[in-house]
Parts: structure tokens; C-alpha cells; sequence
């Protein structure tokens, strides 16, 4: 019996991996086979908001918020944001982008969701490589001082976007006007997650607002791999612990309204 049970266990688990696995096909044809663009403006984006970045230091001489580099310091922050943004907001569309593949038994929503997250992950960790490199190669010395803080940085970053998306995915199954809300807070969460500023420079009572904020810890964790003396608003506790929380909570949805989800 308990054989039977880890063969069935173990087959399950393999028609899943295939289900997933041709999902992330079909993403990456979805994301490239209409438009090339979209690889384009991702290696753009960092590059824009490093140009304003730069350009309104240069015309206002104000001096760079820490470090010797401004290319450095704008580049932590956005990839601190920007990664972990443009993850969960692919994935967390997944179920509307595959929605006639859900007519199939074997097709869940959180398939749909994963896959997304593993195609937007790879390209946005292949982004961050090109950059981070490219910079070291530039400036002539290693950017990330702390290897192994870096990776588990990244760790971190995924495992947020992960939960993020879930829980916003399962939301907008149910309310869909939740998506409209969640674009209209991309902006605000932009400027208040510190990648053109130093969260700790302040005041006390402005810091205890951006504390709360999920994206200025995804951004700390990630300069504090990138610097040797930098002091961050950052509690690792906390972004990790909200991150198991919103998935929690996000599978209990999804199990409890998958086939509103679903319908939805």
C-alpha cells in the first residue's frame, strides 16, 4: 500500500513538472513570439532610470546619496524593485493570460502562475548579470563585496515575488478590479521603496512609514551585498516572514475558490 501510494505520489508529481514545464513554453512564446520589444525594454528600463538618475544629479549638483558611484547606486535600487516587481507582475497575471488552458484537468492555476514566475525570473536574473557585471567590468573592481549575501538576497527577492503574485493573482480572481488598484500603486511604491534616496537618511518618523514597505527591504537586503560600511532599514525577519504569510494565505484561497478562480 505504501508503495502504491509513493508511485502514485511520485507520478503526480512528474505529470505536474510536464504541465509545468510546457507552460513555460508556451510563456516564453507568448512573452517574445509577438513582440521582441519586450527584451528590448527590459534591458532598457534600468538604463532610463539611471539616465534621469544621473542627469537631475548633474544639473542640480547635488552630491550622491552613498558610495563613489551613482551607476551603482541607482542600478542596486532598481534591480531591488524593479526584479521583484516585474516577477510578480507577470505571474500574477498568469491565470488571465492562460485562461482557456485551465479547461484542462491537469491545468491548475498555480501551474499557470509558476511558470510565469520561472520565465520572468530567468530572464530578469539574466538581466541583473549582464548589468552587474557589465558595471564591474566598467568600474574595474567587484560590485557585489558579499557574494553569499547576494545570493541569498536573491533567494529572498524570488521568494517575495512568488508570494506576491499568488496573493494578487487569487485577489484579482475575485475582485477583479483589484488589478486597476494594483497599477495605480506601482508609482507610489516606486518612490517609496528608496532606490534614488538612503532610507536611513530620513527622518525617524518617515523611516517607521517606509519600514512597512516590503520593496525598501528587497532593495536594502540587495545593496547591502553590493557595499562594504552600508547601514540599511532593513529587517530580513520581517520581509520573510510576510512573504510565507501572503503565500499561506494565498494557497488557502486558492484551494478554498480555485473554481471561482477559475471561472472568474
Amino acid at each position: 500500500m505504501k508503495v502504491a501510494t509513493e508511485k502514485s505520489f511520485a507520478y503526480a508529481l512528474n505529470e505536474n513538472a510536464r504541465v509545468v514545464a510546457a507552460l513555460v513554453v508556451r510563456s516564453a512564446v507568448t512573452r517574445f513570439g509577438e513582440s521582441r520589444m519586450g527584451v528590448v525594454w527590459m534591458l532598457l528600463e534600468p538604463i532610463a532610470y539611471i539616465a534621469i538618475f544621473i542627469l537631475l544629479h548633474t544639473s542640480t549638483d547635488a552630491r550622491i546619496p552613498f558610495g563613489d558611484s551613482a551607476l551603482l547606486f541607482v542600478l542596486t535600487g532598481v534591480f531591488g524593485f524593479r526584479m521583484t516587481r516585474g516577477i510578480a507582475r507577470k505571474a500574477e497575471r498568469a491565470i488571465i493570460s492562460n485562461q482557456p488552458m485551465l479547461t484542462y484537468p491537469l491545468v491548475r492555476p498555480l501551474d499557470t502562475i509558476f511558470a510565469a514566475f520561472l520565465t520572468e525570473a530567468t530572464l530578469w536574473l539574466i538581466i541583473c548579470w549582464l548589468f552587474m557585471g557589465g558595471l564591474s567590468f566598467t568600474m574595474d573592481r567587484a560590485v557585489i563585496v558579499y557574494p553569499a549575501d547576494f545570493l541569498e538576497c536573491l533567494l529572498a527577492i524570488l521568494y517575495f515575488a512568488l508570494a506576491f503574485a499568488v496573493l494578487n493573482a487569487m485577489i484579482s480572481g475575485l475582485f477583479p478590479r483589484y488589478s486597476t488598484f494594483l497599477n495605480m500603486l506601482n508609482m507610489p511604491l516606486m518612490l517609496m521603496s528608496g532606490i534614488f534616496f538612503l532610507p536611513t537618511q530620513m527622518p525617524p518618523g518617515f523611516q517607521a512609514i517606509l519600514w512597512w514597505n516590503p520593496f525598501v527591504h528587497c532593495v536594502e537586503w540587495f545593496r547591502t551585498s553590493t557595499y562594504l560600511d552600508y547601514n540599511p532599514l532593513l529587517s530580513k525577519a520581517y520581509l520573510l516572514g510576510l512573504s510565507t504569510g501572503m503565500l499561506a494565505i494565498a494557497l488557502t484561497m486558492e484551494r478554498i475558490f480555485r473554481r471561482k478562480i477559475i471561472n472568474s
